[in-house]
């Protein structure tokens, strides 16, 4: 049984061996750093998210006469004993 080609076959099963080993290791690195990419878009995603909900906050403020009464005041292009009227 320890003829020259079983040696030969023992070392190709151990290459081939090692190879799937790096093989497997690499995929592991490689999901690891998807995670943490998926986790800061996730991130970035929520940023978002609430910064449009800021601004339709915003857009619904502005249809509102008594807040753009408010801003214009606060802003300084309507004085306190000014009146202002909405056209």
């Amino acid at each position: 049984m320890e003829r020259p080609i079983y040696r030969i076959l023992h070392l190709v099963f151990a290459l081939g061996l090692v190879h799937a080993l790096f093989l497997l290791a690499q995929e592991g690195v490689r999901a690891y750093h998807l995670g943490q990419e998926r986790a800061r878009l996730e991130a970035a995603l929520r940023q978002a998210e609430a910064r449009v909900a800021r601004l339709e906050a915003e857009v619904e403020a502005a249809k509102d006469p008594a807040h753009l009464e408010a801003l214009v005041r606060r802003l300084g292009f309507v004085r306190e004993e000014e009146i202002l009227k909405r056209r």
